[in-house]
């Protein structure tokens, strides 16, 4: 069979059962799109920026459990790093096609060549180099498979324009049988380690099990749910793990951490005398840089289950060390238990009951306030109140983002919290809501950011009225960049320099793009509001005055003390 490159790559997708790309022409793909015609089922999705191309395919396979696809010109060779580097540390499986110019004519200093390949290197699991039609099956094939394969993460390819005119003759046409979608596989933990972690839960007296980013990738809740029971152990989940069991379940202690803990959540660690870690990296976010639990207290016992070897015991002494999928690696250690319910010395149920009481206890002022700029207690509470049957939220380093993650109770289990915790950086709520509403069309996607971070992608709310997605994008207003003024005051104990910017109608510029506008100018009018958006099927922008982040200080640890010293709101 003899075909262009271009098609060869587009069959190729469609064999991966690839449904969406995220990206935008330039001169070097136009050959490609040529084509891309004839191949309705892949559908292209137009971006502004390459940047939110690669944000909207790493949230995309956060909620497809497909592989996420962007594709960028050679000009725009280097935007789409952000999202690629978050989906690399965050284990999000991303393949990154960008076309280039002829292969060694950057050497000839041709307009927008550059070695693609060493500059993606660093941030990806592999970045491969196409330099015949004839290999372009197996190196997709290959690609897919890195991807998906141990740690999943991101993948880059690097195409050639010349490559998408070749002709060559195919014989390889076809798909791995694993194909796009994620865990492709769930190898068994060690059994003699498995006997060794249940016999040291059995002995705990107070143990606790934190669920990371993994045990929600494994779609291992239903069995960690089962699995607290038998053991009797009360679950925490990090940031980018926060639904893996519902947050009303009786075993629940929520999120734990320093993204979104609280010291209700947070205590259970500090007492336990076992950590059982499952599916996580236990980066600083979700350890509180690692004293949550403390790394230097030997006597407390550490099992580690996680699917890559490297993570497993990397930043704690580990005394069990278990390497396989979270969900398959649980079930085998529930057979090994049998149905005995292990009896503890404490009422484990009974006492988290009274920490989660106490917690909701601690906000409920908050939650009625009628202040205004608006606590940002009660516009999550509000949120939470009013969110429809099926919804997605979307979350990145703002105000809105902490004090969600700790009082925004999920009751359903499963992945319903989208964020960038990762590396955390500002501009991916716009697009991620973008990936959102394309991935699941039926639900209604709630972004809640930061005004500082409207300004890195607003031109993508274009995209949102032009496939008239059904997004509610709350813009929390102060005018600053507050997560660095809470920064600056908390723990540098500094002026604030470079964190203020002027002041900006948002509704005006959303009403620009075409997309219904909201402001709320009277405390009051919040849960009308919220219930007028959200009925509304359509894109929606709602700014919403929030108090700074150094005055209304959300759940960070290390920002209490002086908090509390300064005599400031401080929630933890």
């Amino acid at each position: 069979m003899k075909l262009t490159g271009a098609e060869i790559f587009l069959k190729m997708l469609e064999l991966y059962h690839v449904k969406h790309v995220f990206g935008l022409p330039g001169e070097t793909t136009l050959s490609l799109y040529k084509s891309w015609a004839n191949f309705p089922s892949i559908q292209h999705i137009l971006t502004h920026d390459e940047r939110s191309a690669s944000y909207m395919a790493e949230a995309y396979a956060k909620i497809t459990g497909a592989v996420g696809i962007c594709e960028a010109p050679s000009p725009g060779g280097t935007h789409p790093a952000p999202g690629i580097l978050e989906a690399f540390k965050g284990s999000i499986p991303v393949i990154c096609f960008t076309s280039d110019v002829p292969f060694n004519y950057d050497k000839r200093n041709m307009l927008s060549g550059f070695n693609q390949n060493r500059f993606y290197e660093a941030i990806t699991k592999e970045s491969l180099l196409v330099t015949n039609a004839v290999d372009m099956p197996y190196l997709i094939r290959r690609a897919f498979r890195i991807a998906l394969s141990g740690r999943p993460g991101a993948v880059h390819v690097r195409i050639p324009m010349n490559i998408y005119t070749e002709q060559a003759e195919i014989d390889d046409l076809y798909a791995d049988k694993h194909g796009n979608r994620w865990p492709n596989s769930r190898p068994i933990a060690d059994l003699d380690a498995i006997h060794k972690a249940v016999d040291l839960l059995q002995k705990a007296k107070f143990p606790v099990l934190i669920c990371g980013q993994g045990a929600l990738v494994s779609d291992a809740g239903n069995t960690i749910k089962k699995f607290a029971e038998i053991f009797n152990i009360p679950v925490g989940c990090t940031t980018t793990a926060k639904g893996t069991i519902s947050e009303i379940d009786p075993f629940s202690i929520r999120v734990v951490g320093a993204r979104g803990g609280t010291s209700y959540s947070n205590k259970f660690i500090e007492k336990a005398d076992l950590i059982f870690f499952v599916g996580s990296n236990t980066d600083s976010a979700g350890t509180d840089s690692w004293k949550l639990p403390n790394k230097s207290v030997l006597s407390t016992k550490i099992i580690h289950l996680d699917i890559c070897g490297i993570e497993a015991g990397n930043n704690y002494h580990t005394d069990v060390t278990l390497i396989g999928d979270a969900k398959a690696t649980l079930e085998v250690m529930l057979n090994v238990q049998g149905d005995s319910i292990i009896q503890r010395q404490q009422p484990i149920r009974e006492i988290i009951h009274e920490a989660m009481e106490k917690l909701d206890s601690s906000i409920k002022k908050a939650s009625i306030s009628h202040s205004l700029p608006i606590n940002p207690v009660r516009l999550v509470k509000s949120i939470e109140s009013l969110l429809p049957k099926k919804s997605y939220i979307i979350i990145e380093p703002s105000i809105g983002s902490i004090f969600s993650l700790a009082y925004l109770v999920q009751k359903k289990p499963g992945r319903m919290f989208i964020s960038n915790y990762s590396q955390g950086a500002l501009g991916y709520v716009i697009p991620a809501s973008l990936a959102a509403s394309v991935a699941s069309p039926d639900a209604t996607i709630i972004g809640i950011g930061g005004d500082g971070s409207f300004h890195f992608n607003c031109g993508e709310l274009e995209t949102f009225a032009r496939l008239n997605a059904n997004i509610k994008y709350i813009v929390c207003k102060n005018d600053s960049y507050g997560w660095i003024r809470g920064e600056a005051e908390h723990v540098y104990h500094s002026t604030f320099w470079e964190t203020d910017f002027s002041s900006v109608d948002y509704v005006k510029i959303a009403e620009g793009f075409g997309i219904k506008g909201f402001r709320i100018t009277k405390s009051d009018d919040l849960l009308q509001v919220l219930e007028k958006v959200f009925s509304y099927k359509g894109p929606a922008l709602i700014e919403v005055p929030v108090p700074n982040e150094n005055d209304v200080v959300p759940p960070v640890p290390r920002w209490g003390k002086n908090a509390m010293q300064q005599k400031k709101e401080y929630y933890y």
